[in-house]
């Protein structure tokens, strides 16, 4: 199926904007969500990786461990701007601004080489993979959140499935029941060395044979 077929069967006849706008402030327990952390086989070809934090909060604030509503292993945990499960701010969506959420994390495992963070939407197949709405790597594992609409120097980002590179916010057709949208951050133990525009499936293949440590937040979003 082309880019374009997939846009219209996600999005319909809705189109999507991108904006700006961020700051760090302190965190606030309302608007805190971690996930759980899954630590990859050490069986893998690719070695161990390190783990991973992530803060967010309203309109570009970060929240921080401290408010922390989840649990996670060997001290990976993912901060979102909502309590994991819960609707999504529609400055994110296309909806709204149609930006990428600020993100915090914990500090990952040793051996981290760099994170990459990946949203998909899992009320969304095409064929069977989910709707990729963002693919981003090579993210220093020494910082520690990204904030709005943020993409760090270096770091590299996939063609989405509405065929652009870079987010693209939830866009669920008007009427359907709320969707659901996975945010993970992956620790990998080499570089990416793929380059802008990479096809989704292809750049996941490869994080995912890479990662050691990933965790991830859900959100939700209806039109």
């Amino acid at each position: 199926m082309t880019a374009a077929a997939t846009a219209c069967l996600v999005v319909g006849s809705t189109a999507c904007d991108t904006g700006d706008g961020k700051q760090l402030r302190p965190v606030d327990p309302d608007t805190t969500s971690t996930s759980t952390t899954t630590i990859v086989d050490g069986s893998l070809d690719t070695g161990p990786l390190p783990s991973i934090p992530i803060d967010g909060a309203e309109f570009g604030t970060l929240p921080g461990p401290a408010a922390s509503d989840g649990a996670s292993g060997d001290g990976l945990e993912l901060f979102t701007p909502w309590i994991g499960g819960d609707p999504i701010d529609e400055r994110y969506t296309c909806d709204g601004d149609d930006i990428s959420p600020p993100l915090s994390w914990t500090s990952p495992p040793d051996g981290t080489v760099e994170l990459a963070f990946v949203v998909t939407d899992e009320s969304t197949f095409i064929e069977t993979e989910p709707f990729v709405h963002w693919v981003v790597a090579g993210v220093d594992p020494a910082e520690v959140s990204l904030l709005e609409n943020e993409v760090p120097a270096g770091a590299v980002q996939a063609l989405n499935s509405l065929g652009t590179v870079g987010w693209r916010g939830p866009c669920p057709p008007a009427g359907d029941p709320a969707h659901v949208y996975r945010f993970t951050v992956y620790a990998l133990n080499q570089q990416v060395e793929l380059a802008d525009g990479t096809a989704a499936s292809e750049l996941l293949d490869y994080i995912e044979r890479l990662a050691v440590a990933s965790t991830e937040v859900t959100a939700t979003y209806q039109r």
